[in-house]
């Protein structure tokens, strides 16, 4: 067990290894060649468990993180089959200075609880690493690759993901361009359920947009773009969408509640006259008009036509930073969560060394109960014998209930330890004379 070199009074850590890469040190293309599917994962952790410096093993691979958890029984040997089996072989280029980070211990399992926190996020607050965490855990359990630490571990930074999601903000308002769509929308309409969504252009912006929009609940989602090449890869991505010309932009925007435009086109592609002409048949029912287009794709003017809500991606990026900034404000209760549970977990660990004396000390004194009772049952009448098995075993467990607890409640300081060894001595609970 490991303990701060600067307090020799400190209590000991959990013995944990970290070793792992993220998108602060690795580029995609390393990301990637270190990312492990589910079998591959599975695989590889069933390799380090039959080496013996390896005791437990978690591996989190998303695509902006590859993270191996151990609990070793030899670090150096851990540390050496980690680097070789789950980084090196695959990408040689990650053993450069700055590519990897390790951590262990305590400061390992705080990291872990930031993770599932959000915290280390490439988007602060991102809420789908925690079901990430949750995913990777079930697979290393059902295959036995957790032991008791791990596990323990895993429940903490459970916890800590889960309270800093319920206790803070830090995953609060939208700080992508497609979220930031969603929230607009929610403030327009009652809902998305009922939204009819033109997409006018088909690239990597008009997919990143259009796909929480309908994870949101998005009636109907209408794609116009000049590339059907274009446009049949967006439906390949997003079977749902309907594919119309890109000439009849003018008459769908009639009949959508919501229009998100992001084509490369130099000059609008829709005017103020297209948007007044559309909004003349659509009585007072709004418009919320989306231009992610630079230079724009939607005049300027457009937004003064009656019930037209017009939004630049300059108007966006100011929900986005004040939405980052309310999660970034977040970010010390957070950390309180995620000390509080480290402490919790520390606790648990130190418990441990308890268990064994406890366990000596219920030995002993189950052995001393059984020798009192065989000389003193021949003195009572056969049919009060199993009352007094009862009524002994009562007491006894009653007895050494108040003392088993205190001893699993110490915080694994020196005066705990000493108190230990105080209680061992005072039972005379040495190993060599409890049979």
């Amino acid at each position: 067990m490991a303990s701060d070199p600067s307090n020799p009074t400190a209590p000991p850590d959990p013995p944990l290894l970290l070793v792992g890469t993220d998108f602060r040190c690795s580029p995609l293309e390393l990301r990637e060649r270190v990312s492990f599917a589910k079998e591959e994962a599975e695989k590889t952790l069933v390799h380090l468990l039959a080496r013996s410096e390896v005791a437990e093993a978690f591996l989190l691979s998303t695509c902006n993180r590859t993270e191996l958890y151990l609990q070793p029984r030899d670090e150096d040997g851990a540390y050496k089959a980690a680097l070789d089996m789950v980084f090196l072989a695959r990408a040689p280029e990650l053993e450069r200075p700055g590519r990897l980070y390790v951590k262990r211990n305590g400061e390992a399992a705080r990291h872990l609880m930031a993770v599932a926190s959000g915290l280390e996020s490439m988007v602060l607050g991102e809420p789908e690493i925690l079901g990430q965490v949750k995913q990777a855990s079930a697979l290393a359990e059902a295959i036995g690759a957790e032991g008791p630490v791990l596990k323990r571990l895993l429940r903490s930074a459970t916890s800590a993901g889960r309270r800093t999601r319920q206790e803070t903000a830090i995953s609060s308002g939208a700080v992508s361009i497609g979220y930031a769509i969603v929230e607009l929308a929610r403030q327009i309409f009652s809902g998305l359920e009922e939204c009819r969504v033109l997409m006018v252009g088909a690239g990597e912006i008009a997919r990143s947009v259009a796909r929480p929009l309908l994870e949101r609940g998005a009636r109907e989602l209408v794609v116009a773009n000049r590339s059907q090449e274009r446009a049949a890869q967006f439906k390949d991505e997003l079977p749902s969408a309907e594919l119309v010309p890109f000439d009849r932009r003018q008459d769908e925007a009639a009949q959508a509640d919501l229009v998100v435009v992001s084509t490369g086109a130099d000059e609008p592609v829709l005017t103020r006259k297209h948007i007044a002409q559309a909004m003349s048949s659509r009585r007072s029912r709004p418009l919320l008009v989306v231009d992610l287009g630079v230079p724009r794709n939607v005049e300027p003017a457009a937004g003064k036509v009656e019930n037209v809500f017009l939004h630049t991606i300059d108007s966006l990026d100011l929900l986005i930073q004040r939405n980052l900034k309310r999660r970034r404000d977040e970010v010390p209760r957070a950390e309180e969560i995620i000390e509080q549970e480290l402490q919790h977990f520390r606790a648990w660990f130190r418990a441990l060394g308890a268990e064994p004396l406890i366990a000596r000390l219920q030995k002993q004194a189950e052995r001393i109960r059984q020798q009192e009772l065989a000389d003193a049952l021949p003195r009572f009448p056969a049919e009060t014998h199993a009352d007094l098995e009862r009524l002994t075993r009562s007491l006894v467990r009653k007895i050494l209930h108040h003392p088993s607890s205190r001893l699993r409640a110490h915080e694994g300081s020196a005066d705990d330890i000493s108190r230990l060894e105080l209680v061992r001595e005072l039972f005379h609970l040495d190993d060599d004379e409890i049979g």
